[in-house]
């Protein structure tokens, strides 16, 4: 006595279809990862004090000048690699991933000095301004909001995913 299982193969050609959703639906996947992405960044546009002078920062190389509202404008998401589905938010630099778009003052690169502060602790300084912590304190806030948004989208866009096959 045998057993015969019909529909086996189309089964098979399914659960492979199933396993491709990111590739095939890529696209979808991204805009996803912006609008997650977005909950976090108008948080930071919308804590992010603008200083009421412009700054101007001297490197080895060269002098940088930091225009009021950098940092704010810098605020946003991207992709740092083309051929993936993975967003960031935050702000944008041309440091990470050789943003070309990133205008010259809307390039956040001193972020991390407006977050720690530009003479560490651990050597005495305590330079601080009414940015300071703002990263940190826009991440608790926003990680339950942004993975709750981003659990209902992807079942949607899942759920989509699947009539279409």
């Amino acid at each position: 006595m045998s057993v015969v299982i019909t529909g086996v193969s189309e089964l098979n050609r399914r659960i492979d279809k199933l396993a491709q959703w990111s590739i095939r639906d890529s696209e979808a996947l991204q805009k996803i990862g912006h609008q997650v992405g977005g909950v976090y960044a108008s948080y930071l546009k919308a804590n992010i004090k603008d200083l009421d002078k412009d700054i101007t920062v001297r490197t080895k190389k060269d002098t940088l000048k930091v225009k009021k509202g950098q940092l704010r404008r810098s605020s946003g998401t991207w992709q740092p690699n083309k051929n993936r589905n993975t967003i960031l938010a935050g702000p944008r630099t041309k440091a990470i991933g050789k943003r070309g778009k990133t205008k010259k003052y809307d390039d956040g690169w001193f972020a991390h000095i407006v977050e720690k502060g530009d003479f560490d602790e651990r050597f005495g300084g305590k330079h601080r301004t009414r940015n300071t912590g703002v990263f940190e304190r826009g991440i608790r806030s926003t990680w339950n909001r942004s993975k709750k948004l981003e659990v209902i989208l992807l079942k949607r866009n899942f759920g989509h995913y699947i009539k279409n096959l």
